[in-house]
């Protein structure tokens, strides 16, 4: 069941849902070796009855051996492999391997067949598994679209090495700092990651849309990039509080039997007990910092924040360190409420702390669930809060939301009348079923790679975020980027109609994006995987509101 990999790509993981899924595509690449062009490679994808149908090649000469591979492989809706063949020729004897893959039975089977040597074996199987062939951009290729679908904990993957009798092996992929470079002339901003194979390491570029541009292995001198792409020095970060004013400490909280890890950020030179902030990620496997390519914005807030005087915590999500946890309770309360209140109660206990000003901020899904997160943390009577702080929070329904960003990203992407209204009755049929009460709650729904449990949709669709900040009289800060895609002026309308409690303000922020961060020209979602930092005006709004409310 492949639950928490939705909420992962809905609504607050900045990214939006369009950029985290592909349906179709081909690639041309150019190999080189030592920085001499041996040869090319390319793929193609289609959609296919179970999910998807790649179709690979590559002809390269080294050492005056000419190779030649094709590939045929069938992937799920998810990106898992189903099976796969490849046929590699090298000076004119054939090599023909194949691997199948039964989930059911949890094992995998590679045959090897040529003229000189047979291998069959089996393996037990592992979720995340992707065929690697040395010069094939086709399996690194898969390798980032399993990435971008449903993100492994801690980058751990494995890889069946075709053409090493079989060898199959865990492989790390961790993101790296964002990169820039050109197609055709046209600039790009991309992702970047660092794979390391059994001790080697290697380099993958890719644009915002998952779509492999460049593909290193210094170790052999070894790179295959995309036609016509060149990649371009890119910028580091900055950091953004001074040195020596922050004080940050590693904690950690237990909910729900499981335990958090947390960084607790303290103004250094505090001479009283502090405000604080417990702050909520949107949707995704996030860690502390909300990373987003090289961006954090948890930890500009933290570090901001701390400067001016205010304490935070932030904490790793379930989702990102046991996901498994989530699969068995796929609902919004394991994946976001719960935890915000063991944090809270937690920060009630610190010593540091001022207990009479404990703030909550959620950021996209994570202000979604604030009101019923704080209401939750005031019935337990385990401590007071001040204050809510919403920034960027999704308060129009979700069915509303996917399909008002799934019709910007198609629109974006120039794609038909047709096929617009064609994708728009898909999600409508989806929760048409949902909404259905004789749909058993563990029947998976969805379009793609957008999968969930029709309970899952219907605790989502169960979200009032007005209602219930309405209902509890706390003042609120509502804030959003005016640039912002994914949560629109209405989700802010409808939010500030509802913060009528004393002490209360929305402000909306030129120029900046669903990271609160500025963006030149229109907001695409590219620009998330571009280093930047959470506008000082943010920071300094949030500063300030919290010390007026005593």
């Amino acid at each position: 069941m492949r639950v928490a990999q939705f909420a992962w790509l809905v609504i607050a993981c900045a990214g939006c849902v369009m950029a985290q899924s592909v349906t179709s595509g081909s690639a041309k690449f150019s190999l080189e070796i030592a920085g001499q062009p041996v040869g090319n490679a390319d793929y193609r994808l289609t959609p296919a009855s179970q999910g998807f149908h790649l179709q690979a090649s590559y002809s390269f000469t080294s050492k005056g051996v000419a190779v030649k591979c094709s590939r045929e492989a069938d992937l799920d809706a998810h990106y898992e492999l189903l099976k796969d063949s490849l046929t590699v020729n090298a000076s004119g004897t054939d090599e023909d391997v194949f691997v199948t893959f039964d989930a059911g039975s949890n094992q995998l089977t590679y045959q090897l067949k040529s003229s000189v040597q047979k291998i069959e074996e089996t393996k037990d199987l592992h979720p995340g598994t992707v065929v690697l062939n040395n010069f094939d951009p086709s399996g690194v290729q898969h390798l980032v679209w399993l990435a971008a679908s449903h993100p492994a904990p801690d980058g751990n993957y494995w890889a069946l090495l075709a053409q090493g009798k079989g060898v199959y092996l865990p492989v790390k992929l961790t993101a790296a700092d964002a990169g820039a470079g050109t197609l055709n002339g046209t600039k790009l901003v991309l992702k970047h990651w660092q794979l390391e194979i059994s001790g080697v390491s290697t380099e993958i570029w890719a644009d915002s849309q998952n779509r492999l541009m460049e593909f290193d292995v210094p170790a052999q001198s070894l790179v295959y990039k995309k036609n016509t792409f060149e990649l371009a020095a890119t910028e580091t970060q900055r950091p953004l509080a001074a040195d020596g004013a922050v004080e940050e400490r590693s904690v950690s909280f237990v909910s729900d039997g499981l335990k958090f890890a947390a960084l607790l950020a303290l103004p250094k030179n505090r001479t009283a007990p502090v405000p604080v902030v417990v702050l909520v990620q949107g949707s995704g496997p996030h860690d502390a910092d909300e990373t987003v390519g090289p961006n954090k914005p948890f930890r500009d807030l933290a570090m901001g924040l701390a400067a001016a005087g205010i304490a935070s915590l932030r904490y790793d999500k379930r989702t990102h360190f046991a996901p498994q946890t989530f699969q068995t309770h796929p609902d919004l309360d394991h994946e976001v409420t719960l935890d915000a209140v063991a944090a809270l109660q937690f920060v009630s206990t610190l010593p540091e702390i001022d207990r009479s000003r404990i703030f909550l901020l959620g950021h996209s899904l994570g202000g979604t669930m604030a009101p019923v997160i704080a209401s939750d943390f005031l019935a337990n009577k385990q401590g007071s809060l001040r204050g809510i702080i919403f920034m960027a929070a999704g308060v129009i329904s979700v069915d509303e939301t996917i399909e008002r960003q799934m019709t910007f990203q198609a629109k974006r992407h120039d794609a038909s009348p047709s096929a617009i209204e064609q994708m728009q009755k898909q999600w409508q049929d989806v929760f048409a079923t949902v909404k259905d009460a004789n749909t058993p709650a563990d029947r998976v729904l969805g379009v793609g790679a957008l999968q969930a449990p029709a309970g899952y949709w219907r605790s989502w669709l169960a979200q009032d975020p007005a209602a219930e900040l309405a209902k509890l009289g706390l003042p609120a800060l509502v804030l959003r980027g005016i640039k912002d895609i994914q949560v629109s002026e209405k989700d802010f309308k409808r939010l500030e109609e509802a913060n009528t409690a004393p002490g209360s303000v929305g402000e909306q922020f030129d120029g900046l994006n669903h990271l609160f961060m500025p963006v030149a020209g229109e907001s695409t979602g590219d620009e998330y995987f571009q280093p930047g930092h959470v506008s000082p005006d943010v920071i300094t709004t949030i500063a300030i509101w919290m010390k007026t409310l005593r």
